[in-house]
């Protein structure tokens, strides 16, 4: 069952990573140019932490957690500045689903942290 929930959280990461990406490839560098440049630069780093997340996930389980809470949290704090206070973001159903996720993400983590399995941090084997 670890390994089913981990191969969900690496879907979910890695959707995020290829939106982040593909704005970059088609709005060029730092495409959020309606954001300040702080959350420019962060928005566009998001789609190689993303997938960095993925493949520590996968490689290395608890390394991949831990990064993976990070990008959350930072990305729930900093998505809520923008849609609250800076009013830049219009839609707040993104922003809930991933808040949603943080949670799932969190609960998933305690359980993850300390699985049982050998074979546990690998999903693919």
């Amino acid at each position: 069952m670890d390994k089913f929930v981990v191969f969900l959280l690496c879907i979910f990461l890695t959707i995020g990573g290829a939106v982040h990406i593909y704005d970059n490839l088609v709005g060029g560098f730092l495409p959020y140019d309606f954001a300040p440049q702080w959350l420019n630069m962060y928005w566009s780093a998001l789609g190689v932490l993303d997938l960095l997340s993925v493949y520590l996930l996968v490689r290395y389980r608890r390394a991949g957690l831990a990064l993976m809470l990070v990008i959350l949290f930072t990305n729930v704090i900093f998505n809520s500045h923008a849609h609250y206070t800076l009013q830049i973001l219009d839609n707040n159903t993104a922003l809930q689903m991933k808040t949603l996720f943080l949670g799932f993400a969190i609960g998933v983590t305690l359980w993850l942290w300390n699985a049982r399995s050998k074979q546990s941090r690998q999903i693919f084997r």
